[in-house]
């Protein structure tokens, strides 16, 4: 698995140093267009939803599930907690996102392939929420407001912006150590990097689909090795239809149909609905424990 994930670390690295570089020296400062838009929507449903289509996988591994009764108890479990999230968001939509980017903040960092560092992976994950405010200000108080109330999305930026100093300082200071090896501190840097410099939705679409997923992917295979290559595929194909069906569907009915707000709502909404079920089925498999000796 090591040398499966040295690859897609190399290749992490490499199209954030790229980018990075693109943006720095083209002086770009690329806005929310149209077209970059859904390029990045594109990628998130190719590259990133499908990550979680997995927990069909990981729920059979973990609880049993052969009889058709359990599965239709398990998915409507799944559903229920995902339709939960939406109609917590609907009631308390500002309690909601803040506690969905605490929540996005710990599962992200777990991203390291590290054992331990305990602080170092925490510090980590918060700087992946917290870093994009301190250049992107203003866009992310654009992007959060159409979710949460215009003065809560100010506020919560200018928290992400004084919190974001002590966790660089702390992520520096951690970097010095020699028990940290060179790939690890390279991808913290390249993480890092790409989410203060490019604009907060093609940042986040760049690490969610070639960090967080394709890790998520590499590992999934490791751990569910009792499965076919069929079983696995298939496994990522259905349920990921099902997922882009519900948000077509969604965007249907919606009378409006605003880039700069339906859709961004429905994609944000959309993932923290998955998130929650998601991070749940894969601390009840173990998983979480099995990668920190990995």
């Amino acid at each position: 698995m090591n040398k499966v994930l040295t690859i897609q670390s190399n290749f992490f690295i490499l199209i954030s140093l790229i980018t990075i570089g693109l943006t720095l020296g083209l002086s770009a400062n690329l806005n929310l267009e149209v077209p970059m838009f859904f390029f990045a929507l594109a990628l998130i449903v190719l590259f990133g939803v499908p990550h979680g289509s997995l927990d069909v996988l990981f729920a059979k591994k973990t609880y049993d599930l052969n009889a058709m009764k359990h599965w239709l108890k398990f998915l409507s479990l799944y559903t229920v907690c995902a339709l939960s999230i939406i109609l917590i968001w609907l009631a308390l939509p500002n309690v909601f996102f803040i506690a969905f980017l605490i929540l996005s903040a710990l599962h992200f960092s777990d991203d390291l392939n590290i054992a331990r560092f305990n602080w170092l992976k925490l510090s980590y994950g918060i700087a992946i929420i917290t870093v994009p405010s301190l250049l992107h200000g203003k866009e992310l108080i654009d992007l959060y407001g159409m979710i949460i109330e215009a003065s809560v999305a100010t506020n919560l930026v200018i928290a992400c912006q004084f919190l974001s100093y002590p966790i660089i300082g702390l992520l520096a200071f951690q970097l010095l150590s020699k028990k940290l090896n060179t790939r690890t501190k390279l991808e913290i840097i390249s993480a890092i990097a790409l989410v203060l410099i490019l604009h907060p939705i093609y940042a986040f679409t760049l690490y969610f689909c070639f960090m967080h997923s394709a890790r998520h992917f590499i590992r999934s295979r490791y751990f569910l090795r009792g499965f076919s290559r069929a079983a696995f595929f298939r496994s990522l194909i259905l349920p990921t239809l099902a997922v882009i069906l519900m948000g077509l569907v969604t965007w249907f009915f919606i009378p409006t149909k605003s880039l700069n707000t339906d859709l961004i709502r429905i994609i944000f909404v959309g993932l923290a609905a998955l998130t929650v079920p998601h991070a749940w089925v894969l601390k009840k498999s173990n998983f979480s424990n099995w990668i920190q000796f990995r």
